[in-house]
């Protein structure tokens, strides 16, 4: 009788810590995760625009670069980027800092926009107006997606080089890598 018991006690335990309710996995989603690397490069003349914040509804009054974007891999044209810039602050170090909110429309596939504070410095000579320019965000800054990429979240990073040497024109030299870390939600 001793032996049942013990038998039983132990099936009682295994059962017990084997049998949990947070072991039922049917309805939690399959986050799908996805990464893309673009290149946008070229040079582009500024537009002025209205738009609409997606999130806040804020109109905004900024001035638009439209670029083609390239695959990072393969080197094909995928679509277009716009890089809109909302405000910028110069102090006088050397940098600019700018409120941008970035499109990528990738044919066939959706938009992805993010909204950043990027970083521009300076690289010498300063006369030739060429920037090193960046943004790393560690938070999501994705702020609207289509299609695709619709009910997705993530980051949208930028390393890249700026010429402004032309910037009173409004023209902008771009050479800028963005890479696209979404999940969804």
């Amino acid at each position: 009788m001793k032996i049942i018991k013990k038998i039983s006690l132990a099936a009682l335990t295994v059962f017990t810590f084997g049998c949990n309710s947070d072991d039922y996995a049917e309805d939690v989603p399959n986050p799908k995760q996805l990464q893309l690397k673009v290149t946008a490069r070229g040079i582009v003349l500024g537009q002025p625009k209205t738009i609409i914040h997606p999130k806040t509804g804020e109109t905004l009054e900024p001035v638009c670069f439209l670029m083609e974007i390239v695959d990072f891999d393969t080197g094909k044209i995928i679509g277009t980027l716009e890089d809109c810039v909302v405000s910028s602050d110069t102090p006088s170090d050397g940098t600019i800092t700018s409120r941008v909110i970035t499109s990528i429309n990738i044919d066939g596939r959706g938009t992805i926009q993010a909204e950043n504070q990027v970083l521009q410095v300076l690289r010498p000579p300063v006369e030739g107006g060429n920037f090193d320019t960046s943004f790393t965000p560690v938070e999501n800054n994705v702020i609207n997606t289509t299609f695709d990429f619709e009910n997705m979240e993530g980051t949208v990073a930028l390393v890249g080089e700026v010429n402004l040497s032309n910037f009173g024109q409004g023209i902008v030299t771009f050479n800028c890598n963005f890479t696209i870390n979404l999940e969804s939600y």
